[in-house]
């Protein structure tokens, strides 16, 4: 049954011509009879669900007497339900605001890549779950102005595959969080961890839910078999790996990119990322980018070659598997980085040297000379010297006659010469003092 033109009339005398919702009144606007529960919702006509709008809250029309009885009042469980209603419309829409702005401040690092030129410029494409991926991020205290790094730091680095910079963001994202969450625990003092807390149990419990969690935002739910064997290792850890939970729980986070099922398997390939990722950012190289403004893809001038690459990965591998604390390969591979070197020596035992086939006191000798070759003109030696340098070297060591302190003041002065060969300025003091104060040959 449609309102008619009289109860229109009478709702608007009824409510004083104002606008039950937001206060206004004629003339000042134009004025309308709305339906607080909708007739589709199951609102009737009667006048307890009909009350005056103005034009922006509603639209309808009307036309009566004036002399005419008021009418019955709306319903005040209605005129609650409708601004309830409205509040709780309000609130939503404050809620996703930020949302939006998170969004937007990613988006707009994430868009600064891509691939090709002009208009066939192609952004990297995102997964499915991002949003909901970035809103995790965006509750555990990420700032989003932390985004443009975390991107260039993804898309710069070349060994990633275009189809898993999301996840790189993601892993390096969650490394940020928990920074974050260290620091604000320093801040604020950490507190004691209760005595009846079963800090083992609790660490297994939170590593396999961050493991299933993950798997499952990355649509890859986990069968009961996949399930089953992840939770077995877990409870196979030694109490020793337990007693660093940040570890446990990051190679957790770390399984959910590569599908792994097996915790022990997921902490060596997360220690091995890690001393890989150390090597990598320590190599010193000169990012070009493109000539379009568009694009930002360029080129690293002066990035290791694949058989420097390969040799690391093999040492990285020796040492891990020989059970070498990753944070002394991290160190190391640090060092070596820097120093655009394949030798990763600095802090490790010559046993555990030569087990992955590399001599400490030949590293050392390379840096000395790779250090006073730039000193000059910070002009890095070639790869070809760099083959000469050892050449020469490996050549001395098989003489075995000399003194290291003699090999490293030639390897400073031969790099202050740019000269890839140390034996014209290595000076043999062989004297039988002289031979009892230091060792000889490779050994140191």
């Amino acid at each position: 049954m449609a309102v008619s033109k009289r109860l229109r009339y009478e709702i608007l005398r009824r409510d004083n011509h104002t606008c039950r919702y937001c206060g206004a009144s004629a003339p000042d606007v134009p004025l309308r009879v709305d339906h607080v529960t909708p007739v589709a919702l199951g609102g009737t006509d009667t006048p307890d669900n009909l009350v005056t709008a103005c034009e922006p809250c509603n639209s309808g029309k009307s036309s009566a007497t004036v002399d005419s009885a008021v009418v019955a009042n709306v319903s005040d469980d209605a005129l609650r339900w409708a601004d309830a209603m409205k509040q709780a419309a309000d609130h939503l829409l404050e809620q996703e605001t930020p949302k939006l702005e998170y969004r937007d401040a990613f988006l707009t690092e994430w868009n600064r890549w891509g691939a090709g030129k002009g208009e066939a410029r192609k952004p990297v494409e995102l997964p499915g779950d991002w949003k909901s991926s970035l809103e995790r991020f965006r509750i555990a205290g990420l700032p989003a102005w932390t985004w443009a790094d975390i991107v260039d730091a993804s898309m710069g680095n070349e060994k990633v595959l275009r189809v898993n910079k999301f996840k790189y963001c993601c892993g390096i994202a969650w490394n940020r969080v928990t920074e974050l969450q260290e620091e604000a625990g320093r801040l604020v003092g950490a507190k004691p961890v209760p005595a009846n807390l079963d800090v083992r149990a609790a660490v297994i419990e939170a590593a396999y839910t961050i493991w299933y969690c993950g798997l499952v935002d990355n649509e890859e739910r986990p069968t009961a078999d996949q399930a089953a064997e992840f939770r077995n290792s877990l409870t196979r850890l030694s109490g020793r790996e337990l007693e660093a939970p940040e570890r446990v729980l990051g190679a957790a986070q770390h399984a959910t990119y590569f599908g792994i099922h097996d915790i022990a398997t997921a902490l060596r390939e997360m220690d091995r990322d890690s001393v890989w990722r150390a090597w990598i950012a320590a190599w010193p190289t000169t990012f070009v980018p493109s000539e379009d403004p568009n694009n930002r893809w360029g080129t690293y001038v002066g990035d290791p070659t694949e058989k420097q690459r390969d040799w690391v990965r093999k040492q990285i591998d020796t040492h891990l598997e020989a059970g070498v604390y990753v944070g002394r390969l991290i160190r190391a591979a640090s060092h070596a980085g820097n120093g655009k070197s394949a030798r990763l020596y600095l802090g490790l035992s010559d046993e555990e040297l030569a087990n992955a086939g590399v001599s400490a006191w030949q590293s050392r000798a390379s840096d000395i000379w790779r250090t006073a070759f730039m000193a000059t003109d910070m002009v890095d030696p070639t790869v070809e010297e760099q083959g000469a340098f050892f050449t020469g070297l490996q050549r001395i060591a098989s003489d075995g006659d000399f003194l290291l302190a003699d090999v490293y003041e030639a390897a400073a002065a031969a790099g202050s010469y740019k000269d890839p060969d140390l034996s014209t300025n290595l000076t043999r003091h062989l004297s039988v003092f002289e031979a009892a104060a230091a060792p000889l040959g490779g050994g140191n």
